[in-house]
C-alpha cells in the first residue's frame, strides 16, 4: 500500500453516519468533526481519541488516523468539515492553537458555538455552486465558525479504553510504539518487541486492525513530523530527513515527493510563500 495521501486537499464538508474506516489514512487539511449523539473513537497518531457526543474536534489529518470499528461508530451522526492547510494557515489563526493542531493534538470544544445542520447544508450547497460569490460567503463563514470553536478548543482527552478487543489493543500499543520512536532507525522487530509479539504476527494483527502495514504506517508518521518542520522551522531538508528518521536525504526527499505530490523545498514554499 502507498502512502500517498488519500485525496487531493479540497474544502469540503458533508454530514451522515459514521462508519469504520478501510485503513489509517492521512490528507493535509484541518479536519473538524461535529458529534452528535453517540461517541466516535479514532486511533489517531498512536492514541485513542474518542469524541463524546455534544462536542467538535479539530486536527491536522496529515497525522496517521483511523475510525476504528466499534458499534458506537457505526452509528454516531457526524458532521465532517475538511480545510486544505494551505487556506488554514493564510487565515492567520491563533498561534497557540496552529501550533498544538502541527504538533499531531486533537483540540475538543463543547457546545455552545458549533455550525449546525443548516450551515453544513448550506456550504455544502454554496460549495457546490457554479457561483464565485457564494464560494466566497461560503468560505468566511467557515473560517468564523473555525475561529469561534478555537476560542474554547483544548486537547482531547486520550486513553485506551477498558473494552478493546486484544488485537485492537496490541496495534494500539504498536502505534504510540512508532509515534514515540519514529525519529529513531526502528524496524518492524522492534515493533513487535514492544507489545511481546512474534513479528509476523504483530505485522499480521497491524494490518487486519489498520489496514495497512507497519512500515508504511511508520513512513505516514516521519512524513507527518517533516510537514510540520517544514511549516513552523527554518531547518534544512537534510536537517529534517535526520531528525525525522529517515536514513538518508535522498530517502527522504522520494518517500516526501510521493507522499505529498511535491518536493519539501516546494512543499515549503507553496504554504509559507517563500
Amino acid at each position: 500500500m502507498s502512502n500517498v495521501l488519500e485525496h487531493p486537499s479540497r474544502l469540503a464538508c458533508w454530514q451522515g453516519r459514521g462508519h469504520a474506516m478501510a485503513s489509517a489514512h492521512r490528507h493535509d487539511d484541518l479536519e473538524v468533526n461535529i458529534v452528535e449523539d453517540q461517541p466516535l473513537t479514532y486511533l489517531f497518531g498512536g492514541t485513542l481519541v474518542t469524541i463524546q457526543p455534544g462536542t467538535a474536534a479539530l486536527f491536522w489529518a496529515a497525522v496517521p488516523h483511523r475510525l476504528i470499528d466499534t458499534p458506537h461508530n457505526w452509528n454516531a451522526s457526524v458532521r465532517w468539515l475538511h480545510v486544505p492547510l494551505g487556506q488554514v494557515l493564510a487565515w492567520s489563526l491563533p498561534g497557540p492553537a496552529i501550533a498544538e493542531l502541527l504538533r499531531g493534538t486533537p483540540l475538543v470544544t463543547a457546545r455552545p458555538g458549533h455550525p449546525g445542520r443548516d450551515a453544513f447544508s448550506r456550504w455544502s450547497d454554496d460549495l457546490a455552486s457554479a457561483a464565485s460569490d457564494l464560494h466566497a460567503i461560503a468560505l468566511l463563514e467557515i473560517q468564523a465558525g473555525i475561529r469561534r470553536l478555537l476560542r474554547t478548543a483544548l486537547p482531547a482527552d486520550a486513553g485506551a479504553r477498558a473494552d478493546l478487543p486484544d488485537a485492537v489493543r496490541h496495534v494500539v500499543h504498536m502505534a504510540r510504539f512508532i509515534t514515540e520512536n519514529f525519529r529513531d532507525p526502528i524496524r518492524t522487530a522492534d515493533v513487535a518487541a514492544a507489545v511481546h509479539l512474534n513479528p509476523n504476527y504483530a505485522m499480521t494483527l497491524f494490518r487486519e486492525v489498520l489496514g495497512t502495514t507497519i512500515h508504511t504506517y511508520l513512513t505516514d508518521r516521519r512524513i507527518a513530523e517533516a510537514q510540520r518542520q517544514l511549516l513552523t522551522s527554518t531547518a534544512t531538508t537534510r536537517r529534517i530527513a535526520e531528525d525525522t528518521g529517515f536514513g538518508s536525504h535522498s530517502g527522504f526527499h522520494a518517500a516526501f515527493t510521493q507522499a505529498c505530490g511535491v518536493p519539501p523545498g516546494r512543499y515549503r514554499r507553496l504554504h509559507r510563500g517563500s
